[in-house]
């Protein structure tokens, strides 16, 4: 008995063996047997008209394309809406924005970013005639610098009490506090409520220009530089005076032209297909330093509000000229590099790029650069 029960249980397990490729094989097959049949059933949706065409023409050939490009069309515009939203939902960050930048848009800035810091005093009174007005875009962790140009070329403004006035402007960081404490001493800073950032830069530049028509309107030019840049205060004042009815309504400096978006991502100057899908920027001043009237700016400050964010703020300046049909103004001087050592070439020279705390030391003690203030 016993030899029987084994018998049938070795048939059995020799059975299930031979039966297991096929039990494994229908296991496979039957779930894509489902998924074939269910896309050709689709697919003779969109197909059978195309094979109805040699006997009913072309006319329900072209329907059906029309119907399923209708759907395409519907679907793409569902997604850019609920991309849309989304974004409208979502605070802004630093990284370019994915969704296509318009030409146009209402209220892109405030009518005033907020002021942590505000020194309004600096221009007063306000009935007294300033000559030039000094913006410069600094960085937190830059105290340094910001120290070295107190105690060099901004000697000309005697403490911001002369026909030439200046300030520092700041984003926010973990330094806050810090900086409030050298605002105490030095009160000379405008701190704005945002991030900063290398790609905030165009907010920290409409901060100065919106400080500048709100608290300055006695300026009748403005610089607009950087805090590693050397400024001869002198050769300035020489390009203002000679061009003064020129930046009435013109912004002048080291300007190109037409330059093109570096699509590198590893680039700093990276600009996404989506953040600027133009192929040429509009010819623009060098951020580093350049200088217009207060009217010019003015014109900025009311033209911004449609004008869309862009991250590179002297391109971001130039939409705005563009939009406002000013000009750009090159004028000699504005240089990314100089022999400092040679006086006899100092006249020609207005602004140097990329000067260390050390190197503006060094150009500020030869006697023909300080000129004695």
């Amino acid at each position: 008995m016993l030899k029987i029960v084994h018998m049938k249980r070795r048939n059995f397990q020799t059975t299930v063996v031979r039966l297991l490729p096929c039990i494994i094989s229908l296991g496979i097959a039957f779930p894509m047997f489902c998924y074939l049949y269910t896309n050709v059933r689709s697919l003779t949706l969109y197909v059978k008209p195309f094979l109805e065409y040699d006997a009913t023409g072309g006319t329900k050939v072209v329907q059906t394309i029309k119907t399923f490009t209708t759907l395409q069309k519907s679907h793409t515009q569902t997604i850019v809406k609920l991309n849309q939203t989304m974004h409208t939902r979502t605070k802004p960050s630093n990284k370019q924005n994915q969704i296509v930048r318009q030409h146009k848009c209402t209220g892109c800035f405030s009518e005033s970013i907020d002021l942590i810091i505000n020194n309004e005093e600096i221009c007063k009174p306000s009935n007294e005639s300033i000559d030039i007005l000094i913006m410069i875009m600094s960085s937190p962790q830059n105290k340094l610098s910001r120290d070295a140009i107190r105690d060099t070329w901004l000697k000309h403004t005697k403490m911001n009490k002369g026909n030439i006035r200046y300030v520092f402007l700041l984003g926010e960081s973990q330094m806050t506090k810090k900086l409030e404490e050298e605002n105490f001493q030095t009160m000379d800073i405008i701190l704005g409520s945002f991030k900063d950032t290398y790609n905030n830069l165009t907010y920290k530049t409409m901060m100065s220009f919106q400080w500048a028509t709100k608290h300055c309107r006695n300026a009748q030019f403005v610089m607009k530089t950087d805090d590693d840049v050397y400024v001869h205060i002198p050769g300035l004042k020489r390009v203002i005076n000679e061009n003064a009815n020129a930046l009435q309504n013109a912004v002048g400096g080291s300007c190109q032209r037409i330059a093109s978006p570096i699509r590198d991502k590893r680039s700093k100057w990276y600009a996404s297909f989506e953040s600027y899908p133009e192929k040429t920027y509009p010819g623009y001043c060098s951020g580093t330093g350049y200088v217009t009237s207060l009217n010019v700016i003015t014109k900025i400050v009311d033209i911004s509000k449609t004008v869309p964010f862009f991250h590179l703020e002297d391109v971001y300046v130039a939409l705005c000229i563009k939009k406002n049909g000013l000009r750009l103004h090159p004028i000699s001087g504005f240089m990314l590099a100089y022999d400092f050592r040679n006086c006899e070439n100092n006249d020609k020279l207005v602004t140097i790029h990329q000067v260390s705390v050390s190197m503006l030391k060094r150009i500020w003690e030869i006697p023909c650069n300080s000129n004695k203030v």
